[in-house]
């Protein structure tokens, strides 16, 4: 059976038994041979006995998308038992089928038979006059292809344009509030009918483009970025502790070639012991200082993520929030790890003591190239995680607010801060090197410096990938923030 995609609905044909019996049938045919065989209801045939007529014939009309009326030369004119006319008889089917259509705006053809005519207003009861005002469709024997073939394109004109018109207008409300995956449904929708229909080319095409560049970013958009999701916060932890334990590890290992050998060969007593007691010290407090803050700050995005991932409903204020602390979770990563390794500085001289001009310079370079690698990598990585995976799911229609677009300049302007602290690690470095190699006087020293210039220059190479992939993602979110935004919300961001 050939099915026509673009009709939907349902067709009720209204008609009277004594007036066109024989037309009706053969429209029947045709029409469910051309649109299905469910979407043809013809009340005497589709109506099991002993059911409440009207009110099967009330639900019939209200469910349908158009009502055809077949109207043969007796149309008006059918009388009853008592020799009064039946449209004017308040239950009769007929003027219960099409007084029901116009009171529902439900589009109606009528379909003129053996020559006849619509009736007139004035042979109308009151709620039928508007039926006198229609455009009808001749069905003839002799032309009856074409004629069903030009009914078919009334039936298309009248139901498939108001469809569309409503399905626009709709996608376009849905669009102005930021539902804009809803709207490109919608608007596929359209297209699927009427390829050309109006501005929708013009209007799917950069949805179609978003939505596919959108696809890589979040929580769903692959394998790896899925594992993230569900446990952001221990991943995000281990990114922040790997920089800080490298560090730590040179530090220890450079500090004890070219301060603690030399004042045990000076002859300060316990020197190794008190250095090593106070490693354990700094290194342990200052992790679990360090890792209670991020915990800290971090939770908040932890827990939202849950919640979305269970598929419960987040306050619009509590997704401002959350949005705002995932983009700033990098910038807060670096500065505690930073702000640790400066106040380590001077606890380590201070527990130790006894030392030389000298030990102070080596200590101060040693934490000041520390300083530098813990707060670089751990806000690139961070940063890069909450771009790529986080942040998009904390984005819903009605939830954007105006300093969206200003939060995420913002951590696209950090970026470059933390590119030039990664191209200049190795460059320090090196420094280091040329200006304290003559007077460090160990080999193994010298070599944790090249070592550690070596690993600068590979992580430098990461944090342009870093810095170039955050930059990627930014200008996405930034898309998909004005796409999801409402007409108020996109004017309070111009401003």
């Amino acid at each position: 059976m050939l099915i026509n995609p673009s009709f939907r609905g349902s067709v009720f044909i209204s008609y009277r038994r004594a007036d066109s019996p024989g037309y009706v049938r053969g429209l029947m045919s045709d029409l469910r041979n051309t649109f299905g065989s469910k979407q043809v209801f013809l009340d005497m045939e589709d109506i099991a006995a002993g059911s409440d007529f009207p009110r099967i014939i009330e639900e019939a009309v209200s469910n349908c998308e158009l009502l055809l009326a077949v109207i043969g030369p007796s149309w008006a004119e059918v009388r009853d038992e008592f020799g009064r006319r039946r449209i004017e008889d308040i239950s009769d089917f007929v003027r219960l089928e099409i007084g029901a259509a116009l009171g529902r705006k439900i589009p109606i053809i009528p379909v003129l038979v053996e020559n006849a005519k619509i009736p007139k207003a004035d042979e109308l009861p009151d709620e039928l006059k508007l039926f006198a005002t229609l455009q009808g469709v001749t069905l003839t024997h002799d032309r009856w292809d074409d004629d069903i073939a030009r009914l078919f394109d009334a039936i298309e004109n009248v139901t498939v344009e108001p469809r569309v018109a409503h399905q626009y207008s709709a996608a376009l409300a849905k669009l102005d509030q930021g539902h804009w995956k809803e709207a490109l449904t919608d608007f596929e929708a359209i297209t699927s009918i009427q390829s050309r229909y109006l501005d929708v080319p013009e209007r799917i095409e950069p949805l179609r483009a978003l939505d596919k560049k959108l696809s890589r970013l979040g929580p769903k958009a692959s394998r790896w970025q899925d594992l993230a999701s569900k446990y952001p916060l221990a991943l995000m932890a281990i990114v922040c502790l790997l920089p800080n334990a490298l560090a730590a590890v040179f530090n220890y290992l450079f500090n004890w070639e070219v301060i603690v050998h030399p004042m045990a060969r000076r002859g300060v007593e316990h020197a190794e012991h008190y250095f090593q007691v106070c490693a354990v010290l700094v290194n342990g407090i200052g992790f679990l200082a360090g890792l209670a803050l991020f915990i800290f700050f971090a939770r908040p995005v932890s827990r939202g993520l849950a919640d979305i991932i269970r598929g419960r409903v987040i306050a619009h204020e509590s997704l401002i929030f959350l949005r705002r602390r995932c983009l700033v979770l990098g910038q807060y990563t670096a500065l505690i790890s930073a702000c640790l390794w400066i106040v380590a500085g001077p606890v380590y001289p201070l527990m130790i003591g006894a030392l030389e001009f000298r030990d102070y310079v080596y200590f101060i370079a040693s934490i000041t190239v520390c300083g530098v690698f813990v707060a670089t990598y751990p806000f690139l990585v961070v940063t890069w995680l909450c771009t790529r995976v986080y942040y998009l799911a904390f984005i819903t229609p009605g939830s954007v607010a105006a300093d969206d677009m200003a939060t995420l300049t913002r951590v696209d302007s950090w970026r470059w801060r933390y590119l030039a602290m990664a191209g200049a690690l190795p460059m320090l470095l090196l420094a280091l090197g040329i200006v304290l190699g003559p007077s460090i006087g160990s080999r193994w020293a010298s070599m944790l410096l090249g070592i550690f210039g070596f690993v600068g220059v590979a992580g430098f190479i990461l944090a342009l990938w870093l810095f170039q992939a955050i930059q990627d993602d930014i200008v996405l979110l930034k898309e998909a923030t004005w796409a999801y935004g409402s007409k108020v919300d996109n004017q309070e961001a111009q401003h």
